[in-house]
């Protein structure tokens, strides 16, 4: 009789009951709906985005919802770890959060060698890695497209991510040089030779002194031009 007993029992404790069965298919309900928002949210994003989110706690919501909306919470990102909030909208009113971490695995342009201030970067200068580019501050470079043909405005050391503050366009136009100012306009078109007043790059505003020591604005463009919008 104590033998059945012991039976009874056992088989009645690994059985899950009605309640843990509920909350299991709730959590999953939920973590869908918090893995869609996030998918969502970083699509935007290069590479390949691995979501890691927590279980949620369901004893907190005491009833099923049929119209869960998620969200994030006032000042979150959706960046490395953060939360995303859960309402319900229908008359099991409650709301919970969800802990989220996420990994952007993507290329990232890194220095192949040291490469001094001022030097215009080439092919060999680079190299493309793979990394987790939440673990990278700042703005990096992914393409080598946003790399070749710009200058670093600072010492990259060998192996180091290369971000964009790091580079800027070549000067087509050296402080001192002598330009030619250009103006076009409905019917016109002049020209008058003056002195460049800064270096700037292509599509750059830059100050040029004309011959009359005039000051004039205008657009720095390769060959020495400088081009006065009217």
């Amino acid at each position: 009789m104590k033998i059945k007993l012991l039976l009874v029992v056992l088989v009645y404790a690994l059985t899950p009951t009605a309640a843990t069965a509920s909350e299991d298919s709730s959590a999953s309900a939920i973590l869908e709906v918090v893995n869609d928002f996030v998918r969502n949210e970083t699509r935007h994003l290069p590479g390949k985005v691995i979501i890691k989110s927590n279980r949620p706690d369901t004893r907190q919501t005491p009833r099923s919802c049929h119209q869960p909306q998620p969200f994030l919470p006032t000042g979150g990102r959706v960046w490395g770890k953060f939360s995303v909030g859960v309402r319900c909208q229908d008359e099991a009113t409650w709301t919970l959060y969800v802990p989220v971490e996420i990994e952007v695995i993507t290329h990232v342009v890194h220095a192949a060698q040291p490469v001094s201030m001022g030097k215009q970067l080439e092919a060999q200068d680079i190299v493309s890695k793979e990394v987790d580019l939440v673990r990278i501050h700042g703005e990096v470079a992914t393409d080598p497209d946003q790399v070749i043909g710009k200058v670093a405005t600072t010492f990259l050391a060998s192996g180091q991510p290369i971000r964009m503050h790091q580079l800027r366009a070549p000067h087509v136009i050296s402080r001192g040089q002598k330009v030619r100012l250009t103006a076009t306009g409905t019917g016109f078109s002049v020209s008058t030779e003056g002195e460049a007043l800064a270096a700037a790059a292509e599509g750059e505003i830059v100050q040029v002194r004309n011959h009359t020591r005039r000051i004039i604005r205008g657009i720095a463009r390769a060959g020495g031009i400088v081009e006065i919008k009217q």
